[in-house]
């Protein structure tokens, strides 16, 4: 919560200070928001190249098909 000193302070400014606080809040946001993206690993699994996984899917759809028709 904004402390309502500040937000006096902050309406007493003139006008090209007011827009260099809104230029600096901008700036400094960005800065946060590109630093949650940089230098992190974000691992992926893909099925592909994995027979292991082929073999499961294999085994559940034939143990599905016994079951539908059994």
């Amino acid at each position: 919560m904004i402390d309502s000193n500040l937000m006096t302070k902050l309406e007493h400014l003139s006008r090209i200070d007011k827009l260099r606080v809104i230029r600096m809040l901008a700036e400094q946001v960005a800065s946060e928001e590109a630093s949650m993206f940089i230098a992190r690993e974000y691992e992926v699994w893909s099925p592909y190249n994995s027979a292991d996984a082929a073999h499961t899917l294999t085994q559940l759809i034939e143990e599905d098909k016994q079951h539908s028709h059994g």
